[in-house]
């Protein structure tokens, strides 16, 4: 299927969605990046999708606080709440606090979802000199094995893990921790 720029595009899509899913609506419809252009077209579609009962949410990705804060007053005219933002967070990657967006997204009301919570592995201690990722993250890799401060993060999660009987993944989704 072409991509479209139109509402009606967004809203049909969805339509195929739900037909391809054998379900009469979805809890989270979200536009994956700002476009370059056409951006109120994808957002009328989403709020015409959830005033249609085609979604229970909707929700974006990738938006930087001004796209952000563009598409939650477009949606807000309309009645529609803007649920999430899905963006890259992690405690190795905290620059949603540093630019505002974290900021941003709480103003707002708006929940993030972290993608690659666990950095790519990096924060499981998967990854040691012996033992590096293939490709240009073994570069990344080396720098962050030599980094002081990922090491004191890491014995810290070890150091929790130890004590809640968790892996050092467990610790991000362990109440207990």
């Amino acid at each position: 299927m072409m991509i479209q720029h139109r509402r009606k595009d967004v809203v049909a899509a969805c339509k195929k969605s739900l037909q391809r899913l054998g379900r009469e609506n979805i809890e989270l419809y979200q536009i994956h990046f700002p476009g370059a252009f056409n951006n109120k077209e994808f957002w009328d579609g989403l709020a015409d999708c959830y005033e249609q009962g085609l979604v229970r949410s909707v929700g974006v990705s990738n938006y930087g606080v001004e796209a952000l804060s563009a598409v939650w007053k477009e949606l807000k005219q309309r009645g529609v709440p803007l649920a999430s933002n899905q963006i890259q967070y992690s405690l190795l990657y905290r620059y949603p606090e540093e630019n505002d967006l974290k900021q941003a997204c709480d103003d707002l009301g708006v929940k993030i979802l972290a993608y690659s919570p666990l950095n790519q592995g990096f924060l499981t201690g998967k990854y040691t000199m012996e033992n590096l990722p293939k490709g240009p993250r073994a570069s990344i890799a080396r720098k962050l094995l030599q980094d002081s401060g990922y090491t004191e993060l890491m014995t810290s999660m070890q150091s929790v893990a130890d004590q809640t009987s968790s892996t050092k993944a467990q610790v991000f989704e362990d109440s207990r921790c």
